[in-house]
């Protein structure tokens, strides 16, 4: 099986006199044409560059891509490559106000949201849910995203080893968001038990649960048709030295501050490089990136369900970490994939908010007169807009939080005014909407 290479420029077409004067003249041509564009929120690699106008100095888009290699002065990074090599980082100014809006969802009010417990209980349920169901549909999990909530929702047992991976998702989500386990060192031990929750009935061998690859597994990363490798993890006597600098780096014992969001990306790349186990290495490292943030208090997080938005550019999500390893370790490619798609989420949670809250206000309006609670009030507005949808008590409990007693009242009530119908399914009880719902209100 062959290893898949990116393309890149052959700059052995550059002459020495060519180099000479692109170096006395390298600051002039940047600065006229903006080259700075192609280093920024758009890192642009060779494949694009190939395609942009070339400024009148230049001969070619060997030349131009000489000069924009030239300005991307990048830092050394802890994480190295399987040949010692260190990657390196470059930080676009892009990432400068980004990582200030992030900054301030360091409280539970940002984006000029401001939400009260039931609503962030209710949105962190639901991040929760939509990150574990698009993370194992990133791996190829072809459960519809509608059955798997239903599965989550009404804690039916999964049937399918698709509806295993999306429950262990869930798990794994729930088990690193838990506030004891935020305040507590990362070891190899919590990797692995995170691993194991991960996999858990969803491996052909188990006896890859819970423990390391080990290079007699041969682990290699192939292309969806499986005629390339376009990744071969290192060798496990360095996977051993890199994986304790991880778990250092993960818990600050490095001597050089760096970002949380910046730290968060490098180690979801670093766990993906690594490949630590025989499966599920994207996932662990999807969650490790929420663990991380979560841990330094970045609550804005527990909104925004990232692997929705990456699903939509798998492409790009693939290049970003294959331009990283394979064009001169530059790490900045997967940080600026990263940064750009948490945009993005936080654009389009905003956007979501601000719609619901209006269709809200209006429903509420017509539902003033009624006298429910706010949870009432929702369930009301959210069957008014999936009448055949249902719930039942322990769903409305769950959804909620509340005491089991609670929610059983809230929907008597709601079925005593005639706005909730029950039928008895199996073992439950469910309430639907009646079907004049509508023009009851």
């Amino acid at each position: 099986m062959l290893e898949y290479k990116i393309e890149k420029p052959d700059l052995s077409k550059i002459s020495e006199k060519r180099k000479s004067f692109l170096n006395s003249e390298i600051f002039y041509i940047y600065t006229k044409y903006n080259l700075s564009k192609y280093s920024n929120d758009k890192y642009y690699f060779w494949d694009k560059i190939k395609f942009q106008e070339l400024p009148d100095e230049l001969k070619n888009y060997e030349e131009l891509w000489y000069i924009i290699k030239y300005f991307r002065y990048s830092v050394p990074m802890l994480i190295k490559d399987k040949n010692g090599r260190n990657f390196i980082l470059w930080k676009p100014d892009f990432l400068d106000e980004l990582l200030h809006n992030l900054d301030l969802s360091l409280w539970w009010k940002f984006l000029g949201i401001n939400f009260n417990d039931t609503e962030r209980k209710i949105f962190l349920q639901n991040w929760i849910i939509e990150e574990a169901i698009s993370s194992s549909q990133l791996e190829w999990a072809l459960t519809s995203s509608k059955v798997a909530k239903d599965m989550i929702w009404k804690w039916r047992k999964p049937i399918t080893k698709d509806e295993k991976m999306i429950l262990n998702n869930y798990k794994a989500m729930t088990f690193v968001n838990d506030e004891e386990y935020l305040k507590e060192d990362l070891d190899l031990a919590k990797l692995l038990e995170l691993q194991s929750i991960l996999t858990k009935d969803t491996l052909e061998n188990k006896d890859q649960e819970w423990r390391l690859r080990v290079d007699a597994d041969e682990i290699i990363i192939q292309n969806s048709d499986g005629t390339k490798i376009l990744h071969t993890p290192p060798k496990e006597e360095i996977l051993k030295e890199e994986l304790k600098k991880l778990i250092d780096y993960a818990n600050d014992k490095d001597w050089l501050f760096t970002h949380p969001f910046i730290k968060a990306s490098i180690l979801h790349f670093w766990i993906w490089y690594l490949h630590p186990f025989c499966d599920w290495n994207g996932r662990t490292a999807r969650v490790i990136f929420y663990w991380y943030l979560l841990k330094k208090w970045y609550w804005g997080f527990s909104y925004i369900p990232i692997s929705k938005i990456i699903k939509k550019s798998q492409t790009q999500y693939k290049n970003a970490y294959l331009y990283s390893e394979q064009d001169d370790n530059d790490l900045t490619y997967f940080i600026v994939y990263i940064a750009n798609k948490t945009k993005l989420a936080f654009r389009e949670f905003e956007e979501y908010v601000n719609n619901k809250v209006k269709k809200q206000k209006n429903i509420f309006k017509e539902l003033y007169h009624l006298w429910l609670n706010d949870r009432q009030n929702k369930l009301i507005a959210y069957f008014l807009e999936n009448p055949k949808s249902y719930t039942n008590n322990s769903i409305h409990k769950k959804y909620y939080s509340i005491a089991r007693n609670t929610a059983k009242r809230d929907l008597e009530i709601l079925l005593e005014k005639w706005f909730l119908k029950l039928e008895k399914q199996w073992r439950y009880i469910n309430y639907f909407p009646v079907q004049n719902l509508s023009d009851l209100i």
